[in-house]
């Protein structure tokens, strides 16, 4: 994809994009929270409220809440929700901000406030949760992350602890994986900076806007993670290498016959997308790495609905290495594997032509069988003989050059035998 193109979708992407907030102070919270103010404040605000209503019924009346209600607060016998804290700064005409700064702690969360987002710790966060987390469709509810590694779970609740404020929280392992929950104000915030709420797979949202226009630091921060909970490094015995990125999306009942309950591969109409990973192959474009996007296939459920799956792969030599200096992994595992792969990209060299003839006898011999040869096969060939899979290129380049063999097209060739 030339970089006018790249340009063009990349606009176009974030022309569609929702717009999110990045800085979420208390007010924006679900509004049934109960909020812990300082004393001393809360009970100026409240008494300053009555005085102004008279009685404590004509304020309940005001507000809309009972005298019974107005009567616990005013002995502290229970904590006001946002929702009342909100009306009574607006009666008494108390700033905003000023209450913001005397809140002691909202729901099970000491607060950090405003959240701020908008940021490399953020725009990890979001990506967390976008990937392994979950966002409760009940707003009192807990948030939680599911991952298998506990180093990630580990990372993300120091994360939440910069960006949100204190809280106390345990990583557990069920029979499949380990699992945090966070308080339900860091789900509200997440929710109103662009991650959904319930499964996401019904959810065809996009990335979220502010990293698609952000810094590169900011938004290889949240690539980083992205590939650390959803993505691999492919490095096998045969020499495939890639990094890859794997996501899917529930893409309703279209009526294609197909077995269910099993992946298929299938051509699906070009409107068809997943919003998500699409933003993510721009981004890793507009990064200067060449991000290619395929199909992966469809996925009939019980109730027919189909799943379709889309893979980000990175397989270019330069490519990759750009990708490691840019973004990498904070995992350790994948960030030792992706380096082992990189070293591997070593040419082994032979004396005197020795390694371009051999190049050229096993295309020969393969030619001899099939007609043709591919790039796959000499490069297997040539690994079983303990040459790096590096030398296929090289040596399949140098051919080119020389006119002894002819490209028919991409990664297929014959011998010339003009």
């Amino acid at each position: 994809m030339n970089n006018q193109k790249i340009e063009n979708e990349f606009k176009t992407y974030g022309e569609e994009c929702p717009e999110v907030k990045t800085v979420v102070h208390w007010y924006d919270l679900y509004e049934g929270h109960t909020v812990q103010v300082e004393p001393t404040f809360f009970t100026t605000l409240l008494e300053s409220s009555i005085q102004k209503a008279e009685t404590m019924s004509a304020l309940g009346s005001c507000l809309g809440i009972s005298r019974k209600t107005v009567s616990a607060l005013y002995h502290r016998k229970v904590n006001p929700s946002i929702k009342t804290l909100k009306k009574l700064a607006q009666y008494a005409n108390y700033s905003i901000n000023d209450v913001e700064n005397k809140i002691i702690r909202v729901a099970n969360l000491k607060p950090n406030l405003p959240f701020k987002l908008n940021n490399s710790e953020g725009a990890e966060i979001r990506a967390a949760f976008i990937s392994d987390g979950h966002i409760d469709k009940q707003p009192f509810r807990s948030a939680q992350y599911c991952a298998l590694e506990k180093e990630l779970h580990k990372r993300l609740i120091v994360l939440c602890k910069n960006v949100f404020g204190e809280f106390m929280t345990k990583t557990r392992f069920n029979s499949k994986s380990h699992i945090t929950r966070f308080p339900p104000p860091i789900g509200n915030a997440l929710e109103q900076s662009g991650i959904p709420r319930g499964k996401k797979l019904f959810h065809n949202f996009y990335l979220p806007k502010d990293i698609l226009e952000s810094t590169v630091s900011i938004q290889s921060a949240y690539l980083r993670r992205a590939f650390d909970d959803e993505g691999d490094v492919c490095f096998d015995k045969h020499g495939k290498r890639a990094v890859r990125l794997t996501r899917s999306v529930d893409i309703g009942k279209l009526g294609i016959d197909i077995l269910p309950e099993r992946w298929v591969r299938y051509k699906l109409s070009p409107e068809i997308r997943h919003n998500l990973i699409k933003g993510e192959q721009l981004l890793l474009l507009k990064l200067g790495i060449d991000a290619r996007l395929y199909p992966e296939g469809i996925y009939l459920s019980k109730n027919n609905n189909l799943t379709a799956k889309w893979r980000i792969q990175v397989a270019q030599q330069d490519h990759l290495k750009t990708f490691s200096n840019i973004i990498n992994f904070n995992l350790s595992s994948k960030r030792k594997k992706l380096a082992t792969m990189l070293n591997s990209y070593q040419i082994r060299k032979r004396p005197n032509g020795e390694g371009k003839n051999e190049t050229l006898q096993i295309i020969t011999n393969i030619f001899k069988n099939k007609g043709f040869f591919t790039y796959g096969d000499v490069a297997k060939e040539m690994i079983e003989r303990k040459f790096c899979y590096d030398s296929a290129g090289q040596h399949l380049h140098s051919l080119l050059q020389d006119g002894t063999i002819k490209k028919i097209r991409r990664g297929v060739y014959t011998l010339d035998r003009t």
